[in-house]
């Protein structure tokens, strides 16, 4: 049976997952417009264009959850300003000096052979009581990274530690790939917290 749209959106403000699936899977085509639309920018700035996915997939559901349909815009076009605003937001910001410098930096955690980051190569032999306090401070630090996420975050967070993508990620854990971005979005969002 048809849903018409304004019964999908009060039922995603009811937090309907099933009416965001549906509205998801009608209006899609316009994520994937805009994000081709900002391909070349992502591509000329380091973007990892799975975060630019996201940022897409999150002014989608933004645009879900404050449209008001007693305006003039109909939810296409609603949902085009709102993932246009956020893509186009996102690629500014990354676009500054600051974020090139930090885009352009290796990380000194860096793997560069078999349990050998960068940092290991460049500074001095430690004694071993450094050794042992990293050790403790590092599963202190893992210690409150599984008690803050869900078993489900902790899954996916596992999996983007051992560098698989995305739709590795939810093919593994037969999630729909959509899922993951949230996930990831949560996970960023309570570990920025966390620090």
């Amino acid at each position: 049976m048809g849903y018409q749209d304004g019964e999908l959106i009060d039922n995603v403000s009811d937090n309907s997952e099933e009416a965001r699936d549906i509205l998801y899977d009608k209006y899609k085509y316009i994520v994937d417009i805009i994000v081709t639309k900002y391909k070349k920018s992502a591509y000329y700035l380091s973007i990892d264009m799975q975060e630019l996915q996201q940022e897409a997939l999150l002014g989608f559901s933004d645009a879900l959850y404050s449209f008001n349909d007693s305006k003039e815009a109909n939810l296409a076009t609603f949902i085009s300003l709102c993932v246009e605003r956020r893509v186009a937001n996102y690629i500014k910001k990354n676009s500054t000096k600051k974020m090139k410098i930090m885009r352009e930096v290796i990380s000194l955690d860096e793997q560069i052979g078999d349990d050998i980051s960068l940092m290991d190569t460049i500074t001095d032999s430690s004694s071993p009581e450094d050794i042992l306090q990293d050790e403790e401070e590092k599963k202190e630090l893992l210690k409150k990274i599984k008690e803050l996420l869900s078993p489900q975050e902790l899954e996916v967070y596992k999996l983007l530690l051992h560098n698989f993508s995305y739709d590795d990620i939810a093919s593994i854990l037969n999630i729909n790939s959509k899922k993951i971005y949230d996930y990831v979005y949560r996970i960023r969002k309570k570990l920025k917290d966390l620090c």
